[in-house]
C-alpha cells in the first residue's frame, strides 16, 4: 500500500495527545466519584454506568482520528488485474456500387448512407485491426487493401462520387472471389501473422444480386470459416434508380432507369439474398436506415463476437480512501452511542 498525500500522515502524531488528555478526563472524572463517596446509593435512583465504559468509547473515537488521518492521506493498493486481448481483426468491405445504390430513399443515396456506415467503423477502429475495401457491380476491384490505417478508405469515396454514370450489374459472387483472393494474398505473404487474427468480411448492399453468380463463392467462404456480415440498404417504399447524373453523386439527375413501356423502374431494398448470405456463414443482418441500428450493427461486429487470443497481467492503482473514511465514520458512530 501507498500514500499519495504523505503530508496528512503528520495527523499521526496528534493521536497520542488526544489519548493523552482523554486519559487525563477519566482521571479527573474516577476523583470525583472518589470524592463523592459510595456511588452505590445512587442506584435506586439513577444508573449507574461501567467504568471501563468510557476506555471503549475513546478507543473508538481514537481508531476513527486514524482511519480519517490514513483516508486523507490517499492510500492506494497496487492491484494485478487480468485484461482480456481480443484477437485483432482483419475486415473486409464489399461495397456495391450499382446503379441502384445511386437511388435517393435514404440520405443522401444509398450509397451515400453506406458511405457513412464505413466512417464509422473506421472512427470506432481498435489499434491492432486492419481494414479492406472492395467495390463491386458487374465486377469487382480492390480499391485498399489491407491497412491499418484506414483513412486512406476515406479517399477512394471521392473517386465515387465523381461517378456520373455508374456502370450497372450486382454481382455479389465477384466481391466474394476478390476477397478471397485478398485473403489468400495475407496468407501467403505473412502466414504466422495470420494465424493470429480474424476474418471478416461485411457487405453493404440494397440486396439484388442479378449475377446469380453467388453460390460457389460463397461455399468456398463457408469452407474457409469467414463470417459475412451484412447491411441492408434501401427503403421498403423503394425509389428510381439513376443511371446518369450531371455532377456526382449528389448531383442532378440527368436519367432514371426505365422500362419497355418508359415508365421509370424502382429499386426496393431487398433482403433475402442478404439473410441468406450471413446465415450460412454465420454472421449477422443488420439494416442501416438509423444511426441507432447502424451503432448496434457496428457493436456486434467489432466487438460482440469477437475471440480472446489471450490476457495480459497488468498492475492497477486501486484507491482505498473510501474505506477509510466509512470505517472512521462507522467508529465514530459507535462511540458517540456506545
Amino acid at each position: 500500500m501507498e500514500f499519495e498525500r504523505q503530508a496528512y500522515l503528520w495527523l499521526l502524531l496528534v493521536i497520542p495527545c488526544v489519548i493523552l488528555f482523554w486519559a487525563m478526563g477519566l482521571a479527573h472524572q474516577r476523583r470525583m466519584r472518589i470524592r463523592f463517596g459510595n456511588i452505590a446509593n445512587l442506584r435506586s435512583i439513577s444508573r449507574i454506568s461501567w467504568s471501563g465504559r468510557q476506555w471503549f468509547r475513546g478507543l473508538f473515537f481514537v481508531a476513527a482520528l486514524v482511519l480519517m488521518a490514513l483516508g486523507l492521506a490517499y492510500p492506494r493498493a497496487i492491484v494485478r488485474e487480468l485484461r482480456a486481448i481480443p484477437t485483432p481483426t482483419d475486415l473486409i468491405f464489399l461495397l456495391d456500387t450499382s446503379p441502384s445504390m445511386y437511388a435517393r430513399d435514404m440520405d443522401p443515396s444509398r450509397l451515400g448512407r453506406a458511405e457513412r456506415i464505413i466512417q464509422r467503423f473506421i472512427y470506432l477502429k481498435q489499434p491492432q485491426d486492419r481494414y479492406g475495401l472492395i467495390a463491386f457491380n458487374w465486377t469487382s476491384v480492390v480499391l485498399s487493401y489491407m491497412t491499418s490505417d484506414p483513412q486512406n478508405i476515406l479517399l477512394y469515396f471521392d473517386y465515387l462520387n465523381q461517378q456520373d454514370m455508374p456502370e450497372p450489374g450486382t454481382n455479389v459472387g465477384s466481391a466474394l472471389t476478390s476477397a478471397l483472393r485478398l485473403v489468400a494474398a495475407e496468407q501467403q505473404q505473412d502466414p504466422d501473422s495470420v494465424r493470429k487474427r480474424r476474418f471478416v468480411f461485411v457487405l453493404l448492399s440494397d440486396g439484388d444480386d442479378t449475377a446469380k453468380q453467388l453460390e460457389r463463392p460463397l461455399a468456398e467462404v463457408v469452407q474457409a470459416r469467414i463470417k459475412i456480415h451484412t447491411i441492408g440498404l434501401g427503403s421498403a417504399n423503394g425509389s428510381y434508380v439513376p443511371l446518369e447524373m450531371a455532377g456526382g453523386l449528389n448531383g442532378q439527375v440527368v436519367k432514371y432507369l426505365q422500362g419497355r413501356g418508359g415508365a421509370r423502374l424502382v429499386s426496393r431494398g431487398e433482403a433475402k439474398t442478404m439473410r441468406e448470405i450471413s446465415e450460412r456463414t454465420g454472421g449477422g443482418f443488420f439494416r442501416g436506415e438509423t444511426d441507432k441500428q447502424v451503432d448496434q450493427a457496428v457493436e456486434d461486429i467489432l466487438y460482440g463476437a469477437q475471440p480472446v487470443s489471450g490476457f495480459q497481467s497488468n498492475a492497477v492503482r486501486k484507491d482505498l480512501y473510501t474505506y477509510f473514511l466509512a470505517g472512521a465514520f462507522a467508529c465514530l458512530l459507535i462511540g458517540v452511542f456506545l
